[in-house]
This record gives C-alpha cells, structure tokens and sequence, in this order.
C-alpha cells in the first residue's frame, strides 16, 4: 500500500509538471520576444503614463477653475433656456406616456408633437435671427478682444453656423444659443472697463510704432508711440476697427495713457470723441 501511494503521487505531479513547465517556456518566450521589440522598460513607461495623467489632470482642473469662473455670469443668460429645455422635456415625456391610452389620448400627443415641432421651429428661427444680428457686430469688437482664445474660437463657431443650409438650421440649437450668449457676455466685460494694450502700428509712409493703446470698452481707442511723437485714433466700423493719424492729439493722449496706467496722478483729458 505505501509502495503503489508513492507511484501515484509520483506520477500525478510529473503530470501537472510537464504542462506547467511549458506554459513558463512559452510565457518567457513572449516577454523575450516582447523585451526585443520595444527598448523602454516598464519603469519607464509607468513614469510617462503617470506624467501624461498628472498633466491631463492639471489641464481639466484649469478648464474647471475657468468655467467656474464664468459660470455666474451665464447663469442669468441660461435659465430662459434651461426652462423652456426642461418644458419642452416633460411634454415630449408626457406625450410619449398618453400614447398608449385611447384614440383621444393619442389624437392629443399628435397635437402636442405638433406643438413641439412648431416650438422648435420658431426656437431655430430665433437663434438664427441672434446669430445674424451678432454677425453684423463682429467688426466692432476690438482687435484684442477678438484675438482672445474664448472669443476667437466663439468667433469661428458662430461662421460655421451662419453656413448652415437651411434643412439643418434646426440642429444644436442650445449649443448655438449659448455661443451667442458667451460672445456676448465677453464682449459686455469688456465694454465695462479700460484696457490698455501694447500694438504695433504704420503711418502713411509704411513706417512701423510699437504703441500703447487705450481702448474705451467698444466704443473708442487712443494710441500714442514711446516717445509721443506719433499718436493715433480709432473706432469701430462695419468693416473693422480703423485709426487715424493725429499727431496733435499726441501729448493730451500721453497724459491720458499715464492716468490709466497709474504713472501720474487722474487729471482731465479733452479728447475728441465720434459717435460709432
């Protein structure tokens, strides 16, 4: 009895053994094969998997901080839009529910499809006459303005949906509505203070200024060069922002550029003024 147990046992793990033994040949072999064809080792690797993702995490939470940020200021604009969503919602819900009750039941979520259809309709009718008008007042926004990444990309979404053809105007309205309501409200904080930008200018000759400029919100702009030799003013057109030379303006816009700035203390500056 101890003799033939022994045998078994014997027998039993050479059995397990040999099946085993070859799955680790073959599981050396691939990490053998796999080591061969790529030189970065797997600390490596985990190194530039952790920087990509702790870099992917630093650019979501600055996308937060900046939606955060302006979340306040749309919150007005959306809520129309939110309830008019939400109640066109509940009905298209409450259609579907009436429609397996009776012939009145289903002649009433005809009806109230209908409405929703017509709802939409007029909704696209609405954003589309936002973005036309908002189209015609894209030249005015000023040249920094218009260059801000926000506003920028705004701009370009707003051509796209202006090229449109008419079978598809009824598409992503809430998108589209809420790109004319950023444009906007970018446009309005910037309307609500001074700004002073550093811009490069040419006078008649070609000749070329690095100027300060003091832009009124939308409505006006004052410039002048370092030395305060060469002095510009410019307004919003339809096609565009345009300055003019107005060397005479020269010393009264630098006494206004250094009260902006804080170099000296606020004085009253005449300046001419021309209605857009």
């Amino acid at each position: 009895m101890p003799a033939a147990s022994i045998y078994f046992r014997s027998t039993h793990t050479m059995r397990l053994f040999i099946p085993i033994y070859s799955c680790l040949l073959a599981t050396s072999a691939v990490a053998q094969d796999a080591s061969s064809k790529s030189s970065v080792t797997p600390t490596e690797e985990l190194r530039n998997s952790v920087r990509e993702w702790v870099e992917t995490k630093r650019k979501i939470q600055q996308e937060e901080n900046d939606w955060k940020r302006d979340l306040e200021v749309l919150q007005n604009y959306k809520e129309g839009l939110e309830k008019e969503i939400v109640d066109l919602t509940e009905q298209i819900k409450d259609a579907k529910n009436r429609k397996a009750g009776a012939d009145q039941e289903s002649l009433d979520q005809s009806a109230q499809r209908d409405r929703y259809v017509a709802a939409k309709s007029e909704m696209a009718t609405i954003v589309r006459g936002f973005e036309e008008s908002l189209m015609l007042k894209i030249p005015s926004f000023p040249p920094p303005l218009a260059k801000e990444a926000k506003v920028a990309q705004g701009i370009e979404d707003l051509k796209r949906d202006m090229s449109l053809p008419t079978e598809k105007r009824g598409e992503n309205l809430s998108k589209r509505l809420l790109n004319v309501v950023n444009l906007l409200t970018e446009a309005e904080k910037f309307q609500q203070t001074v700004h002073v930008r550093s811009e490069l200018h040419q006078d008649k000759q070609g000749k070329e200024f690095n100027m300060q400029v003091v832009y009124f919100g939308l409505a006006m702009a004052y410039a002048v060069n370092e030395d305060g030799s060469f002095a510009l003013v410019g307004r919003p057109t339809p096609k565009g922002w345009q300055f003019e030379e107005r060397e005479d303006l020269a010393d009264d816009i630098s006494k206004l550029l250094a009260a902006t700035t804080g170099e000296s203390e606020a004085t009253f500056t005449n300046l001419p003024f021309s209605k857009p």
